[in-house]
């Protein structure tokens, strides 16, 4: 007997997702393929002839070869003129693409949609409240600041997966189940990472489903990330909520605004205007050299405040340190590879995130 929703892995009601058009075309498709690797598994003829192979595995591997390939930064949000980050289309194409630099969420889950529609997946963009809340402290949630793609592998059924590739640090590295079933996990990082989803009425819904109100009514999905520490001698898993969505639909529109407010809006809890960020995904190819490159162990390095430092989840060391933005700008450049200039320095003056004179 099948299980009842939120548990069976389907869509409220079992809705099926309609294959959509890409709006990019079968040679941009082809290319991004070839950037993140993934045309050593498979012929680039097979985009536009409509043969790639659209399944779990495939997805599992474009989304992992995905985060290897590009970072996740916020850049040309502190060091250009124009303090824009432009996640349409055809802006996230020429700069993922063409230039070989990132985004943020918004430029990455709308790129990577458009690449899985362009390959034949059934998919489609949702929006996402980030928790800013700690580990064990009460639920801070935040407008519309991410978003997340729901996508039906099979062309056989309807069973739904979430895939997020722009979350950033402790991002969900593979597709998971969209089920609430308390044996569902998605592997992180390494061993001490995983992901999980539950189901719950938002805490502070206006709507209820008995006459006496003693029931909340409606549901959200949550998405958690548990970290296994070693404390007080004992190891430890302790989770956090990431953030939580619904399977409402949302567009481009919807996406350039989310972007907007969040790129030119100045707020406590704002990471992005507060901070320069970047990370990137690596993998440890000393003695794997015969193992794909998505089945390597892997590790991030994450350039954050003051400090470059490479995190294996429970794990990570300082790499380099600095206190200058000429500091900053060479490990942009130096260790992520992003097109960030020595006088760009100057459209940093004056943001909250600035280090203050170059040096010389």
């Amino acid at each position: 007997m099948s299980r009842p929703y939120p548990l069976n892995g389907t869509l409220r009601d079992g809705l099926w997702i309609k294959p959509v058009q890409s709006k990019y075309t079968s040679e941009q498709v082809a290319k991004w393929l070839s950037i993140i690797d993934q045309d050593k598994f498979y012929d680039i003829g097979s985009v536009s002839s409509e043969t790639f192979p659209v399944d779990l595995e495939n997805l599992e591997r474009l989304s992992l070869l995905h985060l290897l390939a590009f970072p996740f930064e916020n850049t040309t949000m502190h060091y250009t003129a124009e303090h824009d980050m432009d996640v349409s289309t055809g802006g996230i194409y020429n700069r993922f693409i063409n230039e070989r630099n990132g985004s943020y969420c918004f430029g990455h889950n709308t790129l990577m949609l458009e690449m899985l529609r362009g390959l034949g997946y059934r998919a489609y963009l949702v929006a996402v409240r980030v928790n800013h809340g700690q580990a064990g402290k009460p639920l801070i949630h935040s407008s519309f600041t991410h978003l997340v793609i729901l996508v039906q592998p099979s062309a056989n059924d309807n069973r739904t997966y979430v895939v997020d590739v722009g979350y950033g640090s402790s991002c969900l590295m593979r597709p998971i189940l969209l089920s609430a079933d308390s044996d569902n996990f998605a592997a992180g990082l390494n061993g001490t990472e995983r992901h999980r989803l539950t189901f719950s009425p938002r805490e502070e819904t206006s709507l209820s489903s008995s006459p006496d109100f003693s029931v909340d009514a409606g549901g959200q999905w949550n998405l958690d990330v548990g970290h296994k520490r070693l404390i007080g001698g004992t190891m430890q898993e302790i989770w956090r909520r990431q953030f939580s969505f619904t399977e409402a639909e949302i567009w481009e529109p919807d996406i350039l605004s989310q972007s907007f407010v969040v790129s030119k809006r100045p707020l406590e809890t704002n990471h992005f205007w507060n901070n320069v960020m970047c990370l990137k995904l690596y993998t440890v190819d000393e003695g794997n050299t015969r193992v794909e490159r998505t089945k390597r162990p892997m590790y991030r390095i994450i350039i954050h405040g003051r400090e470059v430092r490479k995190s294996f989840g429970a794990e990570s060391e300082v790499l380099r340190t600095f206190e200058t933005e000429s500091d900053r700008i060479r490990a942009l450049r130096e260790i992520l590879g992003l097109d960030v200039k020595d006088e760009d320095h100057i459209h940093i003056n004056g943001r909250v995130p600035a280090f203050g004179a170059l040096s010389t």
